[in-house]
């Protein structure tokens, strides 16, 4: 195929939800825009970054009042410095994250700011200044985002009652100026009580005389480096993705694909529920949920992991599962016009514990 057909080729690459090639990555600034939120977010592409293997992501969220826009001139050499993607959202409300569906933005324009490069599942991580990075704590911890590392600038308190990832604890790291409000009115006296309570992996960065949002020069790329260092891995190794479940504390990895009565294929979608054995999957629209996979733990009553699935679905579709700690995949298939049925799998994953 010549360098010509390769780019007309490029917009049907993105209807059947495949990866673009790494040539065609805007470098520089780009914009996403999030249909569901009707914000954006703006993304940092270095120009020296290698695009021939996957690459590190990091999140970050401007504080209240602030934009992305003003903090491009920081971010951009960070990037270029420690070779990493921004991703740099616009808050929904002017008040800052956490008051419209920052979630919504957040990761519609991840997956958007994905599409045209290989995205590293296991080291993708969110940082925030200010109520940024109050957000970013509570995104990271309160949901199942999956997120490899937290680095937090100034930020107020917020509540996270329980750890919504039963698989994996992103390490946290905490910057404040002694003069920050946030630090004199207890804010980070509180933080440290309730992450040691949940037990979240905590560094802190506390600089005498500094204010809200000021810092020494080593701050930003000492933080950023150490959610470089992070990696988002499971006891067995699985990385839960955008197409990959990870069930059963991660020793299971669950992937699919499916093929509709057009001819038309695709991979399916990961929906994790924030358990540790049941997950679900969906093949058009996130609002419609083909399937639903449970992995449980029957050593105790027959010495098998038992498999259930349930599915709505008359399309053609494939569900792999591989169990990690053994290697062994089982491929479970409903052929196109089925009217698909559930079932229990109660024999096939005989490895216990």
């Amino acid at each position: 195929m010549t360098r010509r057909a390769s780019l007309l080729a490029c917009p049907l690459l993105l209807l059947f939800g495949l990866s673009l090639p790494a040539w065609a990555a805007t470098t520089g600034w780009s914009r996403f825009d999030s249909p569901g939120s009707r914000t954006y977010s703006l993304r940092y592409l270095p120009p020296s970054l290698d695009l021939s293997e996957s690459v590190p992501f990091i999140v970050f969220l401007h504080g209240s009042g602030s934009t992305p826009e003003a903090w491009q001139p920081i971010l951009a050499p960070l990037a270029d410095q420690l070779g990493f993607v921004v991703l740099a959202p616009r808050a929904r409300n002017f008040l800052g994250f956490g008051v419209g569906e920052d979630d919504v933005t957040i990761f519609e324009t991840l997956e958007l700011a994905s599409q045209d490069l290989v995205r590293d599942e296991s080291r993708t991580a969110i940082a925030g200044h200010s109520a940024g990075g109050a957000y970013a704590m509570v995104l990271a911890y309160a949901a199942t985002s999956r997120f490899s590392g937290v680095f937090s600038l100034s930020a107020p308190y917020r509540t996270v009652v329980s750890l919504s990832d039963p698989a994996y604890t992103a390490p946290l790291r905490m910057y404040y100026g002694t003069e920050d409000p946030n630090f004199q009115g207890g804010s980070f006296t509180a933080l440290v009580g309730q992450w040691d309570r949940l037990g979240v992996p905590l560094e802190t960065d506390i600089q005498q005389g500094s204010g809200h949002s000021d810092w020494q020069d080593s701050t930003l790329p000492d933080g950023f480096n150490f959610l470089l260092a992070q990696r988002y891995e499971t006891e067995w190794g699985c990385v839960p993705g955008d197409k990959r479940l990870c069930l059963q504390d991660g020793r299971f990895a669950v992937e699919g694909d499916w093929r509709n009565f057009q001819g038309e294929t695709g991979l399916a979608r990961a929906v994790p529920l924030g358990s540790p054995d049941t997950g679900m999957l969906w093949f058009f629209r996130d609002s419609n949920w083909e399937v639903l996979i449970k992995v449980l733990n029957g050593c105790g009553v027959n010495g098998h992991h038992w498999l259930l699935l349930a599915a709505t679905t008359t399309v053609e579709y494939s569900i792999r599962v591989t169990d990690l700690a053994t290697g062994q995949t089982e491929t479970y298939t409903n052929p196109l016009g089925n009217r698909s049925q559930a079932f229990a799998d109660t024999t096939t994953f005989a490895a216990c514990p």
